[in-house]
């Protein structure tokens, strides 16, 4: 009865939406994301119109469930790790950016794909006063602190993935995030 309890997703419907994940990405560094269409999306993935809307309502929808997939692979990461640590958490964001950067790259680039950056402020965030549950700052300031930093250090990655020859690589990125991080979080504590 256990095994009732664990969906399985068809290994078609997987390989369907990573053939969509994969030809979204494409696009996307290629042209606006807000020009992208359906018709030109199904067509790079290979799949017909009908197909695309077996799982999806629209280009939106695509973008989020891989915002999605990019959120539970910090979650999971940081789950293995069992604290709510910062650094980790750093490390976690390098992984994920690191394993598919021209995507990343491109989302941060497009002015459009703002929520994606939102996002990843708002996940930062959650792990900072996670790890700060202890402090003795009122919780008013304990999230604008925790706002500030995640902030921060967002936009750190958001400048790096902005630049078309970056000046350091993602280690020494991650490095540097690290750094302000434990001279920014001296203030939440």
């Amino acid at each position: 009865m256990e095994r009732d309890k664990v969906k399985k997703t068809d290994r078609r419907v997987d390989k369907t939406k990573k053939s969509i994940h994969n030809a979204f990405v494409s696009l996307i560094q290629r042209k606006p994301y807000t020009s992208i269409t359906i018709s030109e999306l199904a067509r790079e993935a290979n799949i017909d119109r009908r197909t695309f809307y077996l799982h999806y309502e629209c280009i939106d929808d695509v973008a989020s469930e891989m915002q999605e997939i990019a959120r539970n692979m910090i979650v999971k990461k940081m789950e293995a790790h069992g604290e709510y640590q910062i650094d980790t958490f750093i490390d976690c964001i390098s992984d994920v950016v690191g394993s598919k950067i021209n995507f990343y790259r491109a989302i941060f680039t497009e002015p459009s794909c703002s929520r994606f950056l939102d996002d990843a402020v708002y996940s930062m965030k959650y792990c900072l006063l996670q790890a700060n549950k202890n402090s003795s700052l009122d919780e008013t300031r304990k999230e604008y602190y925790a706002q500030y930093i995640a902030s921060g250090i967002m936009g750190l990655y958001s400048y790096w993935l902005k630049q078309d020859n970056p000046k350091m690589d993602l280690a020494a990125l991650t490095a540097l995030a690290k750094s302000a991080m434990v001279d920014s979080c001296k203030m939440i504590h």
